[in-house]
């Protein structure tokens, strides 16, 4: 079978569709932004990956199955293209776009939800499940928890106590920046811990390989999140104003959530009191616990 999976962004959106990847028996094409290609690069499971920059020219006509997990109507027009693939997910119809039925539980809460975005956001604060769950289940599938697959070329080993902290957060979510990481890194060190303040790099699979660096990451609901799970890490995620129950955290990861964060769900502004809204103390104890964790398993 041949399938195409269009999903272009954000990074950390590109990342946690990859557990996909392992239930699909099928020959993968990938397309997705630029940016993204070097997330999946190398990957075993993807036959080709396809730029949505570049155009639709060169894509096949032979896919039996295409999954749009982009409400965009850029993504839409291209799952519409191929009229010969039964299509889940979104696509363009006779008054823009729109979704299948197995869809209907993830585009709901979305901005092209068929309830109006007020109602979208209500249907997503009220959920708890995570992504894969709902991606899954457009095909047919159970989500079991497997794995991202992420197969960038690393260099750098993991060193004990490490702890990587990105403070940043994109322009599209400015209130996902929480204010206290220079207190937190003067906790850590405290605690005998080491701290390593994310850079902006130039090409993605350094920043990956600065987070492989790390044995515990702190961030937002972030790349770097994302990047932690893919990487094995132990992650603490603050959580400011998303939903921490659509992340699975496969074990490893504590989310720190924001008794403020209903009150800010989903807004794209910024606003001091989200960020002060989370203690010092609540991060470095998520850290201590994982660190604890650890320590006990191990013996």
């Amino acid at each position: 079978m041949n399938v195409l999976i269009i999903k272009l962004g954000a990074l950390g959106d590109v990342v946690r569709t990859t557990p996909l990847l392992r239930v699909l028996e099928a020959k993968v094409t990938w397309v997705t932004a630029a940016p993204a290609v070097p997330l999946l690069e190398g990957n075993p499971y993807i036959e080709q990956i396809h730029c949505m920059e570049d155009g639709a020219e060169e894509l096949a006509d032979n896919y039996d199955l295409v999954i749009n997990l982009e409400d965009e109507p850029a993504a839409a027009k291209l799952a519409s293209k191929f009229k010969k693939a039964a299509v889940v997910g979104a696509y363009m119809g006779e008054h823009g776009v729109t979704y299948t039925e197995s869809a209907r539980p993830w585009f709901d809460m979305s901005l092209i939800s068929r309830f109006g975005k007020a109602k979208a956001d209500e249907i997503k604060m009220s959920n708890r499940k995570t992504y894969q769950e709902f991606v899954f289940a457009m095909l047919g599938k159970s989500f079991r928890g497997e794995e991202y697959v992420l197969e960038m070329p690393l260099t750098k080993s993991p060193e004990a106590g490490m702890v990587g902290l990105e403070a940043r957060a994109g322009d599209v979510w400015p209130m996902k920046r929480w204010d206290k990481y220079e207190e937190l890194a003067e906790r850590l060190k405290g605690a005998g811990f080491k701290t390593k303040i994310f850079q902006q790099r130039e090409r993605l699979v350094d920043y990956a390989d600065d987070i492989n660096e790390c044995e515990y990451i702190v961030c937002g609901d972030t790349l770097a999140m994302h990047l932690g799970l893919a990487l094995r890490k132990k992650v603490a995620a603050i959580f400011t104003c998303t939903t921490p129950y659509e992340i699975c955290d496969y074990g490893r990861m504590i989310p720190v959530v924001s008794r403020l964060y209903t009150k800010y769900f989903y807004r794209r502004d910024f606003v001091p009191e989200a960020a002060d809204a989370i203690a010092t103390d609540s991060v470095f104890q998520a850290v201590r616990q994982m660190a604890e964790t650890a320590a006990a398993t191990a013996k």
